[in-house]
């Protein structure tokens, strides 16, 4: 049973921090009968001179101001039943109130109704209390809204049903033939070839497209930079012509610090209790040759530097060596410069500007 309480006291005199009265009340049930008994208490210290009054709401739109009430339902379902109780000093101007509440079945299963929605039609609300006994006769008065298109021009949508009824065209036929879906267009991305969605592509066909545009084993995620500082932060994969559908930024419990959708750009907001984290995941889902691709990078805030350092995916020296890109300089935990030693977490700073955080092991 779902239980309500709420104690409110005034005084002309002193505002008392704890509740001084506190309405309850519990039932017995005989059939569609409900007999209901106060138990309400009041604060011995709080007065000795004072008049109480009770305000009942069966949940059924009838009520009553007696104190142990008697009440028959006359539909089974679920009601929610509320005792309002007041206690005032006249001699002191003293008033508390307070208010509890109940949910009572009456039968023993909450019986089906329905109530209309002008948008998605008809539904049980699931108290047995909805204005119509039948689906037949809530669809008959409210029905949902008649079916209509719009039209969205060079959108991946096409067609589509606001669900307001009041869409430009009545049949989805007449749209298609004033709107349609976009023309099929390709762009040349870092994974090869790509429909961008908009109908503006380069190329009008997918092998003229391939004919110049050689897929690469490269990511997006590569391109990927961090600006900004530890707690608030944007994601950024510059100078790409690439289609981002969804970002999501986690921490290493899982905890979600942002999420985007159809954006170039990605905002993070790295706080946990007010101590931000200083590892987290970022992984973008974006369009490619094979439709959707999803890469991640793992970022590390290093403190001593005031960065963010991009993991890097290499596992030995050798793999490293063989990367085509100019070393600056490579920097420990603490930001001092050191040598390439194995077994420990180091940070490698290229002639681009680029950091990354590697744990080399050459086991």
């Amino acid at each position: 049973m779902r239980k309500i309480s709420l104690t409110i006291t005034f005084s002309s005199i002193i505002f008392f921090a704890q509740a001084q009265c506190q309405a309850y009340f519990t039932y017995t049930q005989n059939g569609t009968t409900t007999i209901f008994n106060d138990l309400s208490s009041v604060n011995q210290g709080w007065s000795t001179n004072y008049s109480v009054s009770w305000n009942w709401d069966f949940g059924d739109g009838n009520y009553s101001t007696q104190q142990n009430p008697m009440h028959s339902y006359a539909n089974n379902g679920m009601y929610l039943a509320c005792l309002v109780v007041t206690f005032f000093d006249s001699t002191t101007i003293n008033s508390c109130t307070s208010f509890f509440c109940d949910s009572i079945l009456i039968g023993n299963s909450v019986p089906q109704s329905w109530d209309c929605n002008p948008v998605s039609g008809c539904y049980d609300p699931g108290t047995g209390l909805g204005q119509y006994s039948s689906f037949a006769s809530c669809d008959t008065s409210c029905g949902i809204s008649t079916p209509s298109w719009d039209c969205s021009l060079n959108t991946l949508l096409g067609c589509y049903d606001p669900g307001t009824g009041n869409g430009q065209f009545s049949s989805l036929a007449a749209c298609q033939a004033a709107c349609g879906i976009s023309t099929s267009s390709w762009d040349c991305g870092p994974q090869g070839c790509y429909d961008p969605g908009t109908g503006l592509g380069a190329y009008t066909s997918l092998s003229a497209c391939q004919a110049v545009c050689v897929s690469t084993t490269s990511s997006p995620c590569d391109s990927m930079i961090l600006l900004a500082g530890q707690t608030m932060l944007v994601a950024d994969v510059p100078n790409l012509n690439i289609i981002i559908y969804h970002w999501i930024s986690t921490a290493t419990d899982g905890t979600v610090l942002g999420e985007d959708s159809m954006s170039n750009t990605h905002q993070i907001f790295n706080v946990n209790n007010g101590i931000p984290y200083d590892t987290i995941d970022i992984c973008m889902t974006y369009a490619s040759s094979v439709g959707y691709s999803t890469c991640c990078v793992s970022w590390v805030w290093n403190p001593n530097l005031g960065i963010w350092a991009k993991m890097g995916s290499i596992t030995n020296t050798q793999e490293f060596i063989s990367v085509d890109r100019k070393l600056v300089k490579v920097i420990d935990m603490l930001g001092k410069e050191t040598s390439i030693n194995t077994n420990q977490i180091l940070f490698f700073i290229y002639d681009s500007g680029a950091i990354e955080k590697i744990y080399i092991n050459d086991k």
